[in-house]
């Protein structure tokens, strides 16, 4: 067995035991202390306790789901890689501003990736992604956005 693992559940170990042995402790001392309002306030602390876990589980799975054809809308800058059109060429970067729009064109899940098309953008220097440009951005790399669900071409009769 790996000796990093065994320590490290070594040490998960102690730090439940810990936690046990405190939570038993301060139950213990509210009920000597409390006699008549120590369930009212345990009841209190576990609905407290159970909130707070339900508000950081959403706040974790909290992430936009992106589809193609969405539109995105930046808050801040972010920086993409550029596809190259053939194997001559190279991959570079490029910067997409702030407040500027991205048209989701593929969602690459294995790779948290997607590929979008630049559909506005400052364009004042060369470091600027150009409009119409298909470039390649980590999920991770985009915080703060405006995702907005386009509905597909519909045809009206």
């Amino acid at each position: 067995m790996n000796v990093r693992l065994v320590l490290i559940l070594a040490v998960l170990v102690f730090i439940v035991l810990v936690l046990v042995i405190g939570v038993r402790t301060v139950v213990r001392w509210l009920r000597i202390h409390y006699p008549r309002r120590a369930n009212a306030i345990l009841a209190g602390l576990g609905v407290i306790v159970i909130g707070t876990g339900v508000l950081v589980v959403l706040e974790m799975t909290d992430q936009p789901t992106f589809r193609p054809n969405d539109l995105i809308t930046l808050q801040e800058p972010v920086v993409a890689k550029t596809i190259a059109a053939d194997r001559q060429s190279r991959v570079g970067t490029c910067v997409v501003d702030l407040r500027e729009h991205l048209g989701v064109l593929e969602v690459d899940i294995e790779a948290a990736a997607l590929r979008v098309l630049v559909e506005s953008n400052n364009s004042s220097e060369p470091v600027f992604c150009p409009i119409g440009q298909e470039v390649i951005v980590p999920v991770a790399w985009l915080r703060r956005l405006t995702v907005t669900h386009r509905q597909d071409n519909i045809e009206v009769p």
